[in-house]
Protein backbone atom coordinates (compact mmCIF):
# COMPACT_ATOMS: atom_id res chain seq x y z
CA UNK A 1 0.00 0.00 0.00
CA UNK A 2 1.07 3.29 -0.89
CA UNK A 3 1.72 6.47 1.76
CA UNK A 4 1.63 9.60 0.71
CA UNK A 5 3.78 12.43 2.16
CA UNK A 6 4.30 15.92 1.98
CA UNK A 7 6.95 18.40 2.27
CA UNK A 8 6.99 20.56 4.54
CA UNK A 9 4.06 23.11 4.65
CA UNK A 10 4.98 27.14 4.39
CA UNK A 11 4.40 29.33 7.34
CA UNK A 12 0.72 30.50 6.93
CA UNK A 13 0.81 33.94 6.06
CA UNK A 14 0.78 36.88 8.63
CA UNK A 15 -0.35 40.08 8.37
CA UNK A 16 2.42 42.62 6.66
CA UNK A 17 4.08 43.91 9.03
CA UNK A 18 6.04 48.09 8.27
CA UNK A 19 8.44 46.83 5.96
CA UNK A 20 6.06 44.44 3.51
CA UNK A 21 7.33 41.05 5.06
CA UNK A 22 4.37 39.05 5.40
CA UNK A 23 5.76 35.45 6.95
CA UNK A 24 8.57 32.98 7.27
CA UNK A 25 9.55 30.13 5.39
CA UNK A 26 9.91 26.72 6.54
CA UNK A 27 13.75 27.65 6.81
CA UNK A 28 13.15 30.96 8.82
CA UNK A 29 13.64 33.24 6.24
CA UNK A 30 11.59 36.08 5.94
CA UNK A 31 8.82 35.49 2.90
CA UNK A 32 7.00 38.08 0.60
CA UNK A 33 5.61 39.46 -1.98
CA UNK A 34 7.90 39.21 -5.34
CA UNK A 35 10.43 36.97 -3.28
CA UNK A 36 10.78 32.98 -4.17
CA UNK A 37 9.74 31.29 -1.34
CA UNK A 38 6.36 33.26 -2.15
CA UNK A 39 5.96 31.42 -5.40
CA UNK A 40 7.14 27.88 -4.35
CA UNK A 41 4.74 24.80 -4.56
CA UNK A 42 3.48 22.50 -1.84
CA UNK A 43 4.59 19.14 -3.40
CA UNK A 44 3.17 15.82 -2.72
CA UNK A 45 5.38 12.93 -2.70
CA UNK A 46 3.75 8.95 -2.62
CA UNK A 47 6.16 6.47 -1.43
CA UNK A 48 5.78 3.14 -1.47
CA UNK A 49 6.09 0.65 0.92
CA UNK A 50 9.88 -0.25 -0.78
CA UNK A 51 10.31 3.30 -0.26
CA UNK A 52 10.27 4.32 -3.74
CA UNK A 53 8.47 7.18 -5.05
CA UNK A 54 5.91 6.21 -7.59
CA UNK A 55 4.29 9.80 -8.15
CA UNK A 56 4.40 13.74 -7.63
CA UNK A 57 1.50 15.47 -7.31
CA UNK A 58 1.34 19.35 -7.14
CA UNK A 59 4.75 20.04 -9.14
CA UNK A 60 3.52 22.38 -11.79
CA UNK A 61 7.00 23.26 -12.39
CA UNK A 62 7.93 19.32 -13.84
CA UNK A 63 8.41 18.43 -17.17
CA UNK A 64 6.49 15.38 -18.00
CA UNK A 65 7.25 12.60 -18.91
CA UNK A 66 7.40 12.23 -22.96
CA UNK A 67 4.49 10.35 -24.66
CA UNK A 68 4.73 6.82 -26.18
CA UNK A 69 4.54 6.19 -29.17
CA UNK A 70 0.82 4.51 -30.37
CA UNK A 71 -0.36 2.05 -32.74
CA UNK A 72 -3.33 0.08 -33.20
CA UNK A 73 -3.37 -4.05 -32.91
CA UNK A 74 -4.07 -5.34 -36.76
CA UNK A 75 -6.20 -7.97 -35.22
CA UNK A 76 -8.50 -6.12 -32.93
CA UNK A 77 -8.55 -2.65 -33.15
CA UNK A 78 -7.15 -1.72 -29.51
CA UNK A 79 -4.79 1.13 -29.53
CA UNK A 80 -1.70 0.40 -28.34
CA UNK A 81 1.86 2.09 -26.21
CA UNK A 82 4.73 1.32 -26.67
CA UNK A 83 8.24 2.68 -26.08
CA UNK A 84 10.63 3.93 -28.86
CA UNK A 85 13.23 1.33 -30.56
CA UNK A 86 10.75 -1.55 -30.02
CA UNK A 87 9.98 -3.65 -32.64
CA UNK A 88 6.92 -5.66 -31.92
CA UNK A 89 4.17 -5.08 -29.35
CA UNK A 90 1.98 -7.58 -28.40
CA UNK A 91 -1.75 -6.31 -27.81
CA UNK A 92 -2.70 -6.63 -24.29
CA UNK A 93 -6.38 -7.63 -25.32
CA UNK A 94 -5.95 -10.63 -27.80
CA UNK A 95 -2.56 -11.53 -27.33
CA UNK A 96 -1.30 -10.82 -31.29
CA UNK A 97 1.68 -9.93 -32.09
CA UNK A 98 2.10 -6.57 -33.85
CA UNK A 99 5.49 -5.19 -36.01
CA UNK A 100 6.53 -1.78 -35.71
CA UNK A 101 6.58 -0.50 -39.07
CA UNK A 102 7.86 3.31 -39.93
CA UNK A 103 5.19 5.46 -40.80
CA UNK A 104 2.12 3.44 -40.22
CA UNK A 105 -0.42 3.60 -37.04
CA UNK A 106 -1.43 0.13 -37.54
CA UNK A 107 0.65 -2.59 -36.03
CA UNK A 108 1.87 -5.04 -38.72
CA UNK A 109 0.96 -8.63 -39.46
CA UNK A 110 4.09 -11.26 -37.87
CA UNK A 111 4.76 -14.51 -38.14
CA UNK A 112 6.55 -17.23 -36.04
CA UNK A 113 9.38 -19.21 -38.07
CA UNK A 114 11.08 -22.41 -35.84
CA UNK A 115 14.18 -22.60 -37.10
CA UNK A 116 14.99 -26.26 -39.03
CA UNK A 117 18.41 -26.75 -37.55
CA UNK A 118 18.27 -25.69 -33.72
CA UNK A 119 14.16 -25.35 -32.97
CA UNK A 120 14.39 -22.04 -31.59
CA UNK A 121 10.53 -20.03 -32.57
CA UNK A 122 11.53 -16.55 -34.21
CA UNK A 123 9.58 -13.75 -35.02
CA UNK A 124 9.36 -11.90 -38.00
CA UNK A 125 6.94 -9.01 -39.96
CA UNK A 126 4.58 -10.87 -42.50
CA UNK A 127 5.99 -10.20 -45.75
CA UNK A 128 9.43 -11.41 -44.89
CA UNK A 129 11.86 -12.92 -47.55
CA UNK A 130 14.16 -14.55 -45.48
CA UNK A 131 14.43 -14.94 -41.62
CA UNK A 132 18.20 -15.52 -39.00
CA UNK A 133 17.58 -17.22 -36.54
CA UNK A 134 18.95 -15.49 -33.45
CA UNK A 135 20.42 -18.56 -31.33
CA UNK A 136 21.70 -20.20 -34.11
CA UNK A 137 22.40 -17.55 -37.25
CA UNK A 138 20.67 -19.63 -39.64
CA UNK A 139 19.13 -18.31 -42.49
CA UNK A 140 16.01 -19.57 -43.83
CA UNK A 141 14.35 -18.90 -46.93
CA UNK A 142 10.26 -18.75 -45.73
CA UNK A 143 9.03 -17.51 -49.57
CA UNK A 144 6.90 -20.71 -49.85
CA UNK A 145 4.93 -19.38 -46.56
CA UNK A 146 3.45 -16.83 -48.53
CA UNK A 147 2.02 -18.80 -51.58
CA UNK A 148 0.75 -21.89 -49.53
CA UNK A 149 -3.46 -22.31 -49.00
CA UNK A 150 -3.11 -21.97 -45.25
CA UNK A 151 -1.93 -18.33 -45.93
CA UNK A 152 -4.46 -17.33 -48.70
CA UNK A 153 -7.35 -18.27 -46.01
CA UNK A 154 -8.57 -20.93 -47.72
Amino acid sequence: LAQARRTPAPVPPEAPSADGWMARGSDGRQTGPGTAEDDKLAIFFVENPDGTISSIAGADSIAPPPANHRLWCHHCNTQLEYTAGASYVQCFLCRTMNAVMTGSQVGGRTMNMLCTVCRTSNLAPWGTAYVRCGQCSTVSDVTHIYSSPAAQGR
